[in-house]
């Protein structure tokens, strides 16, 4: 098992159906188990990448009338690897973070328990 959260995700979707639909239907249950624990308030969507298909993210609107200028500044987009990115406003990179982190620590265990 990869201690990689991005790659172990796609990984684990691409040989089990059920675990694909999962992540899809619900993403914090399907994270638990790879040991994440998704922060309560912190909403996941997941989309499995066509080939033949665009996506494009529409930011939130500002709050206070603004241009929107600093909203679009806000979003951030991260890449994993060839192929996996998220796109996350900036208040979510420390949950990110945090998820990858206890991904880590739970694969290492699982490595150590294997042994």
């Amino acid at each position: 098992m990869s201690e990689d959260l991005e790659r172990a995700l796609t990984e684990r979707a691409w040989r089990d159906p059920a675990f694909a639909d999962e992540l899809r239907t619900d993403p914090a249950a399907a994270l638990a188990r790879l040991g994440v624990e998704v922060p309560p308030g912190l909403r996941i969507d997941v989309r499995v990448q066509r080939r033949d298909t665009l996506y494009y993210v529409i930011p939130p609107a500002a709050d206070d009338g603004g241009s929107g200028d600093e909203i679009v500044n806000q979003m951030d987009l991260w890449r994993s690897g060839d192929q996996f990115c998220w796109i996350l406003p900036q208040h979510a990179k420390v949950a990110l973070l945090a998820m990858r982190q206890a991904h880590r620590r739970w694969a290492a265990e699982q490595e150590g328990s294997a042994s």
